[in-house]
């Protein structure tokens, strides 16, 4: 057995002989090294092993499950016999380590970010969510384990403690005329506050997601992220921006990805897909009509809106209308039409901003959107027509976010396989 120690991290590796060589042969040379010498070297430096199992723990985890103060106080005598009972009296705080696909849910909106996970194998077992129209259209689909509440008000003890916590909460103050510090002291950013301090406030919690605009990662010059950092510093954490569009999606949507880890950096992962690769409009309405849930979900044009809808052509926006009728709003994204053979634009509300369907003068329907997002059609949002827009609009593309679950259920799948092989480890 080798133990290595890196900073706030404990490697304890099993190793088998690679040979026939006895075992008393080789204990001999251990006991030549490490008592005249009287140097750290790596295991394999001197002996002919293969590495069996390996167990990755914080000092605290380490220090939980072997049942001592601090791991300084181990000590291993290399001129003893070690027999598989050494051990023995780990097994039971090891098991209590191993991590379960347990998600508490905060700002959970309709259920896109969960779904992502609930796709990827994970059970969500707490939602909470303030708008009442996307709760409904949560429980019709997910499951009842949502409460209708404002995260500001609510009694935090009704927050189930999991050990992996996600959320995507509103922020507003992330101008850099703002304050370059103290981000989090901002109201605007209260919502995100609250965010944060659930994950503090929960001793349970291993691994957490924050979803987020990209802004955040640079508001005040990096300050901002540097507060989320510095404020969850228990966690090692991963941040940068995905595009929906890499992971499949005929979206190309980016936003801001926080992974916090105590079982191990989770590196975001890396993109599936090249530019010339993406997923089009075309092949994401391929099938579509009028008795899919929420297709004939669609704000009908008043005249002037028609009007200036017809003068856009694939891929124009507002500037395509003429002067004379164009809108005073002239974001680029307003009276967008998508194009047949590209990923869409980010989808926003899709009547605030009138996003246009490729050939028809109308703006996208509620399905039209879902479909955008990789939400399958099964999948039906309730509510005012006015509510399910703005609940589409509020999602993350579920293949974005799955690719995201599909990594933290590998790092946690490989911590928890490596409690169990350290628990079933021979030591001689």
């Amino acid at each position: 057995m080798q133990v290595d120690i890196f900073g706030e991290h404990v490697v304890v590796q099993g190793y088998i002989e690679a040979n026939s060589a006895p075992i008393q042969k080789m204990k001999r040379v251990v006991d030549n090294v490490c008592g005249l010498k009287r140097k750290v070297r790596d295991i394999t430096d001197i002996l002919s092993v293969v590495k069996k199992n390996e167990i990755l723990l914080s000092r605290k985890s380490f220090r939980k499950a072997s049942g001592y103060l601090g791991y300084e106080q181990l000590e291993f005598d290399l001129g003893e016999n070690l027999t598989s009972s050494s051990n023995a009296y780990l097994a039971p705080s090891l098991s209590n380590l191993e991590i379960p696909l347990q998600i508490s849910s905060l700002f959970s909106g309709a259920g896109i970010m969960d779904l992502s996970f609930l796709e990827a194998g994970f059970d969500v077992v707490f939602a909470l969510e303030l708008d009442k129209d996307a709760v409904e259209t949560y429980r019709h689909n997910i499951g009842s384990h949502v409460i209708q509440g404002d995260i500001t008000k609510i009694d935090k003890s009704r927050i189930v403690k999991a050990p992996i916590m996600i959320g995507g909460s509103p922020c507003q103050g992330l101008s850099n005329s703002n304050r370059y510090t103290n981000y989090l002291d901002n109201p605007n950013n209260l919502l995100l506050k609250h965010f944060i301090d659930s994950i503090k406030n929960n001793k349970n919690c291993k691994v957490f997601v924050l979803e987020n605009v990209p802004r955040i990662l640079t508001a005040g010059e990096g300050k901002f992220k540097d507060e989320i950092f510095n404020v969850l510093s228990d966690f090692e954490i991963t941040a940068g921006i995905m595009s929906s569009a890499d992971m499949g999606s005929a979206q190309a949507r980016e936003r801001a990805i926080f992974i916090g880890s105590k079982i191990g950096k989770i590196e975001l992962p890396a993109p599936l897909l090249k530019p010339e690769e993406y997923k089009t409009v075309r092949e994401a309405f391929k099938g579509l009509h009028d008795t899919i849930p929420n297709q004939r979900h669609v704000s009908k044009p008043k005249k002037v809106t028609l009007e200036r809808m017809s003068a856009v052509p694939p891929g124009g926006n507002v500037f395509s209308i003429p002067d004379n009728i164009r809108p005073k709003g002239q974001h680029s994204d307003m009276y967008k039409r998508l194009e047949w053979d590209k990923p869409s634009v980010t989808i926003v509300n899709p009547r605030k901003s009138c996003i246009l369907h490729p050939e028809e003068d109308r703006i996208l329907s509620v399905r039209e959107c879902a479909r955008l997002f990789d939400v399958s059609d099964n999948f039906e949002f309730k509510g005012k027509l006015s509510s399910m827009q703005q609940q589409i609009a509020n999602a993350v593309p579920v293949r974005l976010m799955r690719s995201v679950a599909e990594a933290i259920k590998t790092s946690i799948q490989r911590f928890n396989d490596a409690l169990t092989n350290f628990n079933g480890l021979q030591l001689v």
